[in-house]
């Protein structure tokens, strides 16, 4: 019996954080950036560097690769008519 206890005991956080970290169910928000035809290339360059950028948090750790996208929202370039 203690070893049930013990196990269930180390696998309940386990399980929470998987929860903690599934974007399945949310739609992620996309914003778009509205730029003139001549200012698109820029624009999609300026978008490709920040996203190779680490994602920093404000006490200046990076963040694991696993948790970088999950709550970003996603920008895209359009061509404004």
């Amino acid at each position: 019996m203690k070893r049930f206890i013990v196990i269930a005991a180390l696998c309940v956080p386990v399980a929470g954080l998987a929860t903690t970290f599934d974007n399945t169910a949310e739609s992620t928000q996309t914003f778009e950036i509205r730029v003139s035809e001549e200012q698109l290339a820029k624009c999609q360059q300026t978008l490709r560097e920040l996203r190779q950028t680490p994602v920093v948090t404000d006490g200046g750790w990076t963040l694991p690769s696993f948790m970088k996208d999950d709550d970003l929202p996603r920008s895209v370039c359009v061509v404004e008519a």
